[in-house]
């Protein structure tokens, strides 16, 4: 009788403690997922971005690289997807809305120029130049691959047009001596048309 009452009281004991480390873990505020980008243009590793642009339906958030990666804002994984983008020296990356559990480990970005792998599957007709391919490593499970076009966009040329300079200080045309201007009344010039300087974009 005695041993069952023993085993009653240290079951209901184990049962509380179990309980009480479940509703601990629970209360426990969720930390930041944290994930990294490695970005490979031409098949060479070239310079990741330092900061991300994070969207969601309800929010936007930028977000710096920190001790090598990007830590997700806790709020915005209560989401089913979020949208990411950034520029690159030329380009401007915008991968679209990605599932929140992708948020964690490095995502490999390639970029080409002319042409992708065979590997990698795009739609027909597709500009290798407007698509991104992108490889998930997230630790022990399978990589997952994804194709977005269009992805890519050059951005505009920062180039600033010359100002024009003051037709009083430059004179227009060939000038004329006296002696050329039979009819006096000093120097004449013949203005000839000028060309703004085109900007390529």
């Amino acid at each position: 009788m005695k041993s069952a009452l023993k085993s009653t009281i240290l079951s209901v004991g184990l049962l509380l403690c179990f309980n009480g480390m479940l509703w601990a873990q629970s209360a426990a505020p969720q930390q930041p997922s944290c994930f990294s980008i490695h970005v490979s243009l031409n098949g060479k590793l070239v310079d990741g971005p330092q900061v991300i642009t994070l969207k969601t339906k309800q929010d936007e958030n930028t977000v710096s690289l920190e001790q090598g990666c990007f830590k997700v804002p806790p709020a915005m994984l209560n989401e089913k997807k979020i949208a990411v983008s950034f520029t690159l020296p030329g380009n401007d990356i915008d991968i679209g809305s990605v599932a929140t559990g992708f948020f964690t480990g490095v995502w490999d970005v390639e970029l080409e120029d002319k042409k992708f792998s065979k590997d990698t599957p795009l739609p027909k007709h597709t500009r290798a130049r407007k698509a991104c391919a992108i490889v998930f490593h997230m630790g022990d499970e399978p990589e997952r691959g994804l194709s977005v076009v269009p992805c890519r966009s050059p951005l505009p040329s920062t180039t600033k047009k010359p100002l024009a300079q003051s037709t009083d200080t430059i004179g227009l045309g060939t000038r004329q001596s006296a002696s050329d201007n039979p009819a006096g009344g000093g120097p004449k010039a013949e203005p000839t048309a000028r060309r703004e300087p085109s900007i390529g974009i």
